[in-house]
């Protein structure tokens, strides 16, 4: 199961297809734009609060903020994402 969220997310990166980022993921959300939510596994409780007010489904990443971060292809930690319908 995790290996086809994480081939999914690599897809989803390539097509330019998520929101990087707590509050882009949050204003998305709240536009109905995104179809599942995923998080590093060192996100803060603050922001695991957060997601806990979604309603979609939720995944946490085998990696923390770094290894989210290199699979986005960014050079800044990325905790959040994301992706779209």
């Amino acid at each position: 199961m995790e290996k086809e969220i994480a081939k999914k997310v690599q897809e989803k990166i390539k097509s330019n297809k998520v929101f990087i980022g707590l509050n882009s993921t949050l204003r998305a959300y709240k536009n109905g734009e995104v179809s599942f939510v995923v998080y590093a596994s060192n996100a803060s409780e603050e922001i695991l609060k957060e997601l806990d007010g979604l309603e979609t489904e939720k995944y946490k990443y085998d990696g923390d903020s770094d290894a989210l971060s290199i699979a986005c292809g960014k050079s800044f930690g990325v905790t959040v994402l994301g992706i779209k319908k």
